[in-house]
């Protein structure tokens, strides 16, 4: 007796302590598993359901969705979820403008990439977008969860809303980093819009691509910039033939000279993969080193300047107020 009964509590503590433990940790999902999405409390509109067909460019299907879960997708994909809560609402209202004016029911041209659909999952043509699982992946485990619901608490909480002017909804472009000074419309496609004009950014400075330096041998610089020009854009020492640059008021690059051929900014950027046209060059033997400020075509809200100013302590309708001139956010028009 005085063998079974040290045995039999062994077994008891076993089965109430260790046993429970062991069938827990079977039960976890592995590690390398990400969290998957979860059932939601759709998000209101004050305006109703308002459905959208958006062509998913990767798996090729147009899809209907609602507009305000279609843009939780969108400012996940558009914006780092670390932003502050107010720049992600900032981003949520330019976002739904931006859709609105493509949306055929509210009188937009739809995606003239795919017809049938009002906008395209695809960043060259439209607004980048992401599903709720794609969003989870992406994102740290520990984060991710917080991001999710930070995301939807900015466009919850700006349900409805669009920047106007006189009344209309404006083209609500956008881009990362501005490198200081946004841009006016005019000097980066053909028509002057009188909400975009250009202002100086102190927001995005020491943030990523505020500054970036891009270096190139002779023989890359002419393999890549030679679908755009004539002649051979080297020099027989192997150095990059670059002239005179032409520049608008912010600093970017409209044109320049290579080879002694002009080339716009924007296709020289294109060929060279640089973040922005707002760059400088010198040259260190037979390599070019550009120096970049900002990342993208620079007009209307800088992302980076928008995070800034909301951890400076500005709402998203300041943040709006600041990059885009005489507009109002209102109510989306029924």
């Amino acid at each position: 007796m005085s063998r079974i009964f040290p045995l039999s509590v062994v077994a008891i503590m076993f089965i109430i302590i260790v046993l429970p433990v062991l069938l827990a940790r079977s039960c976890r999902h592995p590690a390398s598993e990400r969290p998957r999405a979860a059932e939601r409390i759709p998000i209101p509109s004050p305006g109703g359901k308002i459905p959208i067909l958006v062509f998913n460019h990767l798996s090729q299907q147009l899809v209907e969705m609602e507009l305000e879960e279609y843009l939780v997708g969108v400012v996940a994909a558009e914006m780092p979820a670390s932003f502050a809560l107010e720049a992600l609402k900032a981003q949520a209202i330019v976002a739904r403008t931006y859709t609105v004016n493509k949306m055929r029911s509210f009188g937009g041209e739809g995606c003239t990439r795919n017809p049938g659909a009002d906008i395209c999952t695809d960043p060259a043509f439209c607004q980048a977008w992401e599903s709720e699982e794609q969003s989870l992946s992406k994102w740290p485990e520990a984060d991710a969860r917080q991001y999710l619901d930070k995301l939807r608490r900015a466009v919850a909480q700006t349900a409805g809303k669009v920047v106007l002017h006189n009344g209309q909804t404006i083209d609500a472009v956008f881009h990362s980093n501005c490198g200081g000074q946004t841009e006016n419309s005019e000097d980066v496609w053909l028509s002057a819009r009188p909400y975009l004009r250009g202002k100086l950014c102190p927001y995005c400075d020491d943030t990523r691509w505020s500054q970036t330096e891009h270096v190139y041998t002779g023989a890359q610089f002419a393999r890549q910039i030679l679908p755009y020009v004539q002649a051979i854009p080297v020099s027989s020492a192997g150095q990059p033939l670059l002239g005179a640059a032409e520049r608008s008021s912010s600093g970017r690059v409209s044109q320049l000279s290579v080879a002694g051929e002009n080339i716009s900014g924007r296709d020289f950027r294109s060929a060279l993969q640089l973040p922005s046209t707002n760059f400088t060059w010198r040259f260190v033997g037979e390599q070019v080193i550009f120096t970049v400020r900002g990342h993208g075509h620079g007009v209307g809200l800088c992302q980076y300047g928008a995070d800034g100013m909301a951890r400076a302590g500005k709402t998203a309708r300041e943040i709006i107020y600041y990059y885009y001139t005489e507009v109002t956010v209102n109510s989306l028009p029924r």
